[in-house]
């Protein structure tokens, strides 16, 4: 085997190094381009899709560092979905909170707060974050389609419709109108034609 000199293992522990990190950077560049996806959560709610789409996030165990995740919305916001798919509200939480320090004018963050907080059992607490949201954003249907099922589901059938009817009123069509439409009858003691059957 032939001797190097200093200068050679410096060279070559350099080459090394360098192709570590080029592989590192690859990598990560990758998960971050294609996050993992959660296993949907079994026996949830049936009107969960409705209320909110099915995310496509990575794993909350992410090889992310904590620096980056920290401050970036987008990642935190990829977390917490996956933590609300997984039916984990109560870790979803703080993580919600989080992106909303960041974008505080985020109406879909609020809806997914709300969310969380009614199935961790403040409902109270929901309903306080999606008034606000509907106010900040009297445009973004969903929000007001998740009020007025978290009102619905509080006993404030009153409040449950006028959200419900707003909710309709945006975009009766798509599939947030029509589960609107739905919940609405529900709550007016009506049957949609599927629960007449």
């Amino acid at each position: 085997m032939p001797k190097l000199t200093p200068l050679q293992w410096l060279i070559h522990a350099i080459i090394i190094a360098f192709f570590g990190f080029a592989v590192f950077a690859l990598t990560r560049d990758y998960y971050i381009r294609h996050p993992l996806r959660p296993p949907v959560a079994a026996g949830g709610n049936p009107h969960a899709s409705a209320v909110r789409p099915q995310p496509s996030a990575m794993e909350a165990t992410s090889a992310i560092p904590a620096a980056i995740a920290e401050t970036d919305p987008a990642l935190l916001g990829e977390q917490a979905d996956a933590l609300l798919g997984a039916g984990r509200f109560a870790e979803a939480i703080p993580v919600y909170r989080r992106v909303l320090e960041l974008t505080p004018n985020d109406i879909e963050t609020q809806n997914d707060l709300g969310l969380a907080l009614h199935y961790a059992g403040d409902t109270q607490g929901a309903l306080a974050v999606l008034r606000r949201g509907a106010d900040a954003g009297p445009s973004f249907q969903r929000i007001w389609l998740t009020l007025g099922f978290v009102s619905l589901a509080a006993g404030d059938n009153p409040g449950a419709q006028d959200a419900l009817k707003h909710a309709r009123d945006l975009d009766a069509d798509n599939l947030v109108g029509k589960e609107a439409a739905r919940l609405l009858a529900s709550a007016q003691g009506e049957h949609t034609p599927a629960e007449k059957k």
